[in-house]
């Protein structure tokens, strides 16, 4: 084939180029007008030795795939890589229906006018959470006068990836993080996220310009990625960098050497005779908006933690001796923020006062984007991207309805055409807002009508599609004695992940009764203190900063393990180093495929996901007789392949916040 061909020309030539330019001075003083660089990596000149006349005949496709081409799997994360390119036939997964250009561009459904400017393009996308990516766009010659428009969408997916997201779901990536840019090169617009793209740039001005002196890569780029193994680097996560954290300016009016040396660990009850509540102790104290601080430690369990001079009193419980809160304050001047604690029968404590003043400088909840945090009451934390379902913003048109409703017929459609009976299914996890709708700060206000997550479960059930909506069992449990959601991280515990577990299973059993949950006594839950999850380095400080109390589970049996090399050395359902509530996604995030060391009549199920099937995986590997795990994040309906596997069920798992993620796709 011709691509073939090109690429093989392509791979030996880079081995030149790479060679001549290891070998070539750099003054560092090149320009060409033909070459723009816009990015997070180096900061030299983009364009060296360029002395050769431009070939833009190449297609976007062929040069997206010779850049690919020269980068092995091991290179290319193991969720895998999406190709969207222009041409492709529209039953094949390589085509982009031009309304969906908006969700990879904008994350909404949508045109992208600016594809209109476009001769072709070639999109390899992360299939999964990752942002390895090579997309080219290259601009008809009679739009050049918009080559810029051009580079401004592809810079607006650029600035979409998340640092915050990255060390949740894919923590070795972060050198791509930091050297990802977008690049005009004659009239080719390119975003390259790569492990090294100086590679690829070189392969670029081998195709384009054909001079072996010629480079485009960054003048001392460094796009080197740690050598330490992937095991060590996920056990330690989400190191905190304390030199970026903001200084406080404020002045804090206590002695805190003494409050560091309070001991709250044998304070279960309240001592006879005791009068006022013991001072509580104060471990975070710092802005957390320009015009918001956070505060948080440890106090007596049970003690409610009021604080006044802010734009409200707040007045929350603790989480068994742990608090934190967040506390908006005035604009401008200064502001007394003044802390009690108060134990039941007690008086309240002491007061701590805190004097801040408005700042200009801190954005932690901006940096993380849909993972900013959100503080509530009652030690509850909530991510950004709980927001707009709990607004109600996020609400869709009736044709969008219309849309999911064809495109769930169409599904079952193509795979009823290809011999395959399965069933799909969509386990729902509800939004943790939706649950603690209490605990949401009062300056957001909740929606009482409808809610998206009404609007897609309704058109997916006119589809044929089967919702299983944890909503009304999650919140009939949150008051358990175990936790069905940890409160300083984004994710259901192990025994909330056990409700679901028996939901969908109990639902499975109806057709497959051997499939039906194991009993209760098969699983010990267990309540403990421990370190803080997902939330520590969105709110500036170490896991170790805070505690919470919260719920894990024991296993009576051996679930089936997935065979893994990375895994190796691990319990397969082994999600947390203990220390926290973080949630190492790693080990269950690629694809792969399970079998049940159980007897019976056991159904089959493909299985496609967000990071809540995490805490579910092993509680329901051995109901199925063969589970084959999509990466996780990469939610491509293959039907062929989906068909050529011939399972009984399609299981999507995924939480309300994901609804967006999985309507087109």
């Amino acid at each position: 084939m011709k691509i073939k061909k090109i690429i093989s020309v392509i791979i030996l030539c880079s081995m030149a180029l790479t060679l001549l330019y290891a070998c070539s001075p750099d003054d560092g003083n090149n320009n060409n007008n033909n070459i723009e660089n816009n990015g997070g990596g180096g900061s030299g000149n983009p364009v060296e030795n360029l002395s050769a006349v431009a070939n833009t005949n190449f297609t976007s496709q062929e040069i997206a795939d010779a850049v690919i081409a020269v980068f092995t799997a091991e290179e290319i994360p193991n969720t895998g890589l999406r190709n969207f390119f222009s041409g492709a036939d529209e039953n094949s997964d390589n085509y982009l229906e031009p309304e969906r250009t908006g969700l990879l561009i904008y994350s909404r459904l949508q045109l992208v006018e600016e594809f209109d400017y476009l001769e072709d393009f070639s999109l390899y996308v992360p299939a999964g959470q990752s942002i390895f990516e090579v997309s080219v766009l290259k601009v008809k010659e009679d739009q050049k006068n918009n080559i810029n428009a051009v580079k401004t969408i592809l810079e607006t997916r650029m600035g979409r990836v998340s640092l915050g997201e990255l060390q949740d779901y894919a923590p070795l990536e972060e050198p791509i993080f930091h050297n990802m840019k977008v690049i005009i090169v004659e009239n080719y617009v390119i975003f390259l996220a790569t492990t090294d793209n100086r590679r690829a740039e070189n392969i670029i001005a081998g195709m384009i310009y054909g001079d072996a002196s010629v480079s485009l890569a960054n003048a001392g780029e460094n796009t080197e990625t740690s050598e330490e193994a992937p095991d060590q680097i996920i056990q330690n996560p989400l190191p905190v960098n304390m030199d970026n954290v903001v200084d406080v300016e404020s002045e804090i009016l206590f002695d805190f050497d003494e409050l560091l040396n309070i001991d709250f660990s044998g304070q279960t009850q309240v001592e006879a005779g005791a009068r006022r509540t013991n001072l509580p102790r104060v471990d975070v104290r710092h802005h957390f908006h320009n015009t918001h601080f956070i505060i948080g430690g440890k106090c007596e369990p049970g003690a409610m933690i009021r604080v006044t001079g802010g734009l409200h009193e707040i007045y929350t419980g603790s989480n068994h001796g742990n608090f934190l809160v967040d506390v908006p304050f005035a604009a401008e001047g200064t502001t007394i923020l003044r802390l009690t604690a108060e134990a039941p029968g007690k008086e309240p404590s002491e007061e701590i006062a805190f004097v801040v003043s408005p700042r200009r400088d801190v954005s932690y909840f901006e940096d993380f984007g849909i993972f900013g945090v959100v503080v509530g009451y009652n030690h509850m934390t909530f991510f950004a991207d709980n927001l707009d379902g709990y607004t109600g913003e996020d609400l869709i048109s009736d044709t969008e309805i219309a849309g999911i409703t064809t495109r769930i017929s169409n599904r079952i459609t193509q795979l009823r055409d290809r011999g395959c009976n399965a069933e799909i299914i969509y386990l729902l996890v509800p939004n943790t807002s939706r649950l603690w709708a209490e605990d949401m700060p009062v300056r957001y206000t909740m929606n009482t009508g409808t809610t998206l997550l009404d609007q897609w479960s309704g058109a997916v059930r006119a589809g044929g599609g089967t919702v299983l909506d944890l909503t009304d069992l999650m919140r009939n449990h949150k008051n358990d004695e175990y936790k069905i959601w940890h409160y300083t991280d984004s994710h259901w515990t192990e025994y909330g992940a056990y409700l679901g577990y028996n939901a969908l299973m109990n639902y499975i059993a109806r057709s497959f009764p051997d499939a039906a949950p194991r009993p209760r006594s098969d699983f010990e839950f267990y309540n403990t203190e421990i370190d803080i999850g997902d939330i520590a380095v969105r709110i500036g400080v170490d896991h170790s900063a805070l505690k919470e109390y919260t719920t894990f589970a024991n296993f009576n049996f051996d679930p089936p393990h997935f065979n893994s090399d990375f895994n190796k050395g691990h319990l397969g359902r082994d999600l947390y180093n203990r220390n926290n509530s973080y949630i190492i996604h790693a080990r269950v995030a690629h694809q792969h495929t399970t079998n049940s060391n159980m007897p019976g009549n056991l159904p089959s199920v493909y299985v496609m996901r967000d990071s809540f099937e995490g805490p579910l995986h092993a509680f329901y590997t051995d109901r199925f007789s063969t589970a084959t795990f999509a990466g996780m994040w990469d939610y491509n309906f293959n039907a062929a392949e989906i068909a050529r596997l011939n399972p009984d069920y399609v299981l999507y798992v995924i939480s309300e916040r994901n609804i967006r993620n999985v309507m087109f796709n």
